[in-house]
């Protein structure tokens, strides 16, 4: 125990977790002395995208833990459909970054993103398809 009546793991859980809070400050010393319109340009806009959703999601991700240690039950609330939505828009992003690069789309667990079908478009494409090549069967025969 120490003076304080704490348990010993818990005050050294709570020292390393200080120690962990101030390389997090330490590392976000320069982003923070940096007014935002000089770092936007020197980052390119999928760049700039990348930068506003971990911001976006390192600000939840903190009120997250923050209701977490209040006790709140977060299956349910509002917070958790705002991390989803987050992530859903890392993922495109993801996407685009690797289609912009001309990669193979990065394959995991992450549900896909919703595609639409042009029925009109698709309908069009057959009916030109199917007039090639009864003009080619025409002139072979």
């Amino acid at each position: 125990m120490s003076d304080d009546g704490l348990p010993d793991e818990m005050v050294q859980t709570f020292h390393n977790f200080h120690d962990s809070l101030k390389q997090v400050e330490t590392l976000l010393v320069p982003y923070l002395n940096t007014p935002l319109d000089e770092m936007y340009e020197m980052l390119s806009p999928i760049e700039q995208a990348k930068s506003e959703l971990i911001t976006a999601y390192t600000i939840n991700s903190l009120y997250w833990s923050f209701l977490s240690t209040q006790g709140i039950n977060l299956d349910k609330h509002p917070l958790k459909k705002e991390m989803e939505r987050i992530q859903m828009y890392m993922r495109k992003v993801k996407l685009l970054e690797s289609a912009l690069k001309g990669e193979r789309p990065p394959t995991g667990h992450n549900p896909p993103v919703h595609q639409t079908v042009d029925k009109y478009a698709a309908a069009r494409f057959i009916k030109r398809g199917i007039g090639k090549e009864k003009n080619k069967i025409e002139k072979a025969g």
